[in-house]
Formats: structure tokens, C-alpha cells, sequence
């Protein structure tokens, strides 16, 4: 048995190195840590609970209006398929997993800089899977998968959208046709308000249409 549970504790370690640990976020008004809270199982241990997972999608076919167009949007996808962004619902103090599907091919301007750089996930890091990043191959005991890369900032000349809240000190850069995956916690509910900081929408700067319109490139939070 306590072979058992050290191996247990083991395994959680090594999964522990592959994400980080902790992070740092800040709230409305003043910065704020916030902890990652990890159990470990062994002899006589509970055991966290799963990450809750949220997964994003971004497509570009989205009809707006007749005199702008397609602009793209952020989906939420659930049981049932794609659904609004425009009010995202996630349960305070557990571990978030956000896997973020992006189709859209062409990068877009930063509002800021300071947004190609990643914070507020666990080791202020994401896990990026895209076509560039695939090398995978067959060998005498089955396929070599390689496609995956952990980056603490993006170019900007290859972001497409970043997923941003503010208030909380979240940024995700998202690479363009590319899967992201970032973990976090919140652990002061509330509501708070997300942004894309790239110029994605329409009008001569870029932030008319999808940028300012709720359940495209924006809409809020609710943590509870």
C-alpha cells in the first residue's frame, strides 16, 4: 500500500512539472494571487476533483450585418453544439482547463503589445497545437506524436485573437488555425468582462462590428 500511494503522488508530480504551478492574477482595483490548489492521492488521501473544461471556438463565416460582413466570433462549445460567448459561466476555487479551437488563418493587430505575452494561466504558459508544429512518424512500436509546444509568449505576427481577461490578469494569445490549451483558477467569484486585444473587427481601426458586439469578440464571465 505505500508503494501504491507514492507512486500515486509520483504521477501527479510529473503531471504538476507539464502545466506549472500557480499563478498570478489581479482583480478590478488591485492585483490579487491566486492559488492553485493541487491534492495528491495516496494512502488515505481525497483526490482533486477534475479540471472543469471549457471549450472555445473561433470561425470566421459569421454574418454580421449586410454593410459589414463576415467578422469572426468566439463560440462556446457545448452538449449541444455552439452556443453564445456572450455570457461564459465557470465554477470558482477549481482548476479551469480552457481548450480554445481557433479556424481563423490570418493574424490581426495587437491593441497592445503587452498582450502577445501569456499570464494568469498555470506557469504562465499554453500548450500550442498547430500545423507547424506536427512532426509525427511511424516507428517499430507505433506512431511518434509530435505537435504540441508550451510558449510563454506568441510573435505577434502570428496571433490571431487572444482571449483576455483583463480585470482577472488572464491573456491568451492564440496563434492562428491553431488549438490552444491553457489551465487557470478563479477564485473570487463574480462577473467580469472578456475582450479579444487584436483588431479583428470592422471600420477603418478595427474595432467596430465583432469587436464591440457581446457574444463575438467580447462578453463576460460569470464565476460562481
Amino acid at each position: 500500500m505505500k508503494e501504491k500511494g507514492v507512486l500515486a503522488a509520483l504521477s501527479v508530480v510529473l503531471v504538476l512539472v507539464g502545466i506549472g504551478v500557480g499563478y498570478i492574477a489581479g482583480t478590478s482595483g488591485s492585483p490579487k494571487t491566486v492559488t492553485v490548489t493541487t491534492v495528491m492521492t495516496g494512502q488515505g488521501g481525497a483526490q482533486a476533483p477534475a479540471p472543469y473544461v471549457l471549450t472555445l471556438v473561433v470561425t470566421t463565416n459569421n454574418h454580421y450585418n449586410s454593410s459589414v460582413g463576415d467578422q469572426p466570433a468566439f463560440y462556446v462549445l457545448g452538449p449541444k453544439g455552439l452556443q453564445s460567448s456572450a455570457n461564459i459561466s465557470l465554477p470558482a476555487h477549481r482548476l479551469i482547463k480552457l481548450v480554445l479551437i481557433n479556424y481563423d488563418s490570418g493574424a490581426a493587430n495587437l491593441t497592445q503589445a503587452k498582450y502577445s505575452d501569456v499570464s494568469g494561466t498555470v506557469g504562465n504558459s499554453i500548450l500550442v497545437i498547430n500545423d507547424s508544429l506536427i512532426d509525427s512518424r511511424q516507428t517499430s512500436s507505433g506512431i511518434d506524436i509530435r505537435g504540441a509546444q508550451n510558449e510563454t509568449s506568441v510573435p505577434p505576427s502570428v496571433i490571431a485573437h487572444t482571449f483576455t481577461i483583463p480585470s482577472l490578469g488572464i491573456n491568451i494569445p492564440v496563434p492562428t488555425q491553431s488549438t490552444v490549451v491553457a489551465y487557470f483558477e478563479i477564485n473570487t467569484p463574480g462577473t467580469y468582462t472578456w475582450f479579444c486585444m487584436t483588431l479583428c473587427g470592422s471600420g477603418p481601426n478595427g474595432l467596430g462590428g465583432a469587436m464591440s458586439t457581446p457574444g463575438w469578440m467580447t462578453g463576460t464571465v460569470v464565476v460562481s
